[in-house]
């Protein structure tokens, strides 16, 4: 007990202790006190404090956590240092976690914010060109009023004169062809008129502002877009640049079209001012030329031509579509044939291999009288 009080009294300093210490070690080819029993005995010969401030001074060259071999052996026995720099670090690599975490959740948010501000956009953008549709109907229904009505009235009198006619006809048919010739006469007739019913319904409904309705509907339901620049300058170069409204053709893609397009095999067809066809199709120029002239024919007479061109699809499948190529253009130019004298499919034929033939650097001299006619509307 005695001595246990005299080393706590005992008034040596705690560095002149370490320093004595490690002086007697390095003396007798020691190293500094850092096994268990060393520590102890620099302890029991300089007290707490000493072997605190040996720790201290190596400090620098032991590492954040010294491990003692405990007495008698065992397991080892840590010494802790820089509590507060753990501690430090700890809320250190938190903030940073807290901070990557929230850094995350704001990159997910404007992603999120960017798909949504884009879908809004884009439904707005649809909006506004539905209203456009719109303001189209009306602004045709009374900007084409008075070519309309004057194709209405061109098809009543046409069917007044089919009257007055008949019967006379009738009679010169059974007098010069006899029951054979009498019933061919009808049988034409009778196709005539059914082609003459046709035109009437088509008049009528351009007059009530069809083509416009149906045209909006199919904007709907599809994916309308304006020619390209691209396309608009190959049509040009074939119809003229002032041929039909530019502005007013929309080609519609992908919607239900998709099932319109599985049924007639991915062929294009033009509604009024709307081309209805594939990508693929709308990347070849040639067939955007070809459906193109559709729609001038449509400007120039109306929604009759979609009965005529269907008709001659259905009465000569694809022979519809020949025309003889550049030699039969020669043959039929020398017997007076003109432009306007082809059916529907085969003028805008001729125009798409027209095209394919300025752009190939072909010669198209046996074109050239019926693109002339073309681009005057003669159609």
């Amino acid at each position: 007990m005695r001595q246990r009080e005299q080393l706590r009294t005992a008034p040596v300093e705690p560095k002149r202790a370490v320093c004595a210490a490690v002086h007697d070690g390095a003396q007798g080819g020691k190293p500094a006190p850092t096994t268990y029993s060393e520590l102890i005995a620099l302890q029991r010969a300089a007290g707490n404090a000493a072997v605190c401030q040996l720790l201290e001074d190596r400090a620098t060259d032991i590492p954040p956590t010294l491990t003692l071999p405990r007495k008698g052996g065992g397991n080892v026995l840590p010494v802790q240092r820089g509590f507060f720099d753990s501690i430090g670090n700890f809320f250190k690599r938190a903030a940073k976690a807290v901070g990557s975490a929230v850094s995350g959740v704001a990159r997910g948010i404007g992603k999120v914010a960017k798909t949504v501000g884009s879908a809004v956009a884009g439904a707005a953008r649809w909006v506004y060109a539905r209203l456009g549709d719109a303001g189209e109907w009306l602004l045709n229904l009374f900007r084409d009023l008075p070519g309309r009505l004057l194709r209405f009235g061109k098809a009543i009198a046409d069917g007044l004169i089919g009257l007055v006619t008949f019967i006379p006809e009738a009679i010169g048919a059974l007098i010069h062809g006899g029951i054979a010739g009498f019933a061919s006469w009808i049988w034409a007739k009778a196709k005539s008129g059914a082609a003459w019913v046709g035109t009437l319904i088509s008049r009528v409904f351009d007059l009530v502002g069809g083509p416009e309705l149906v045209e909006f509907v199919l904007h709907v339901v599809s994916n309308a877009t304006p020619l390209s620049g691209t396309e608009r300058a190959a049509a040009q170069s074939v119809l003229g640049a002032n041929a039909l409204r530019w502005d007013e053709v929309r080609i519609d893609e992908g919607g239900v079209l998709g099932l319109v397009f599985k049924l007639n095999h991915g062929r294009a067809f033009t509604t009024f001012h709307s081309i209805n066809m594939t990508a693929t199709d709308r990347a070849d120029l040639s067939i955007v030329v070809h459906e193109l002239t559709h729609v001038d024919q449509y400007e120039h007479a109306g929604s009759v031509y979609i009965g005529q061109a269907l008709g001659d699809q259905i009465a000569e499948g694809a022979h519809a579509y020949d025309y003889g190529g550049p030699s039969g253009l020669s043959a039929d130019r020398a017997a007076g044939k003109h432009y306007a004298d082809y059916g529907r499919e085969r003028q805008a034929q001729i125009a798409q291999d027209y095209y394919r033939d300025i752009t190939a650097g072909t010669p198209t001299t046996d074109y050239d009288p019926y693109i002339a006619e073309l681009r005057k509307g003669e159609l």
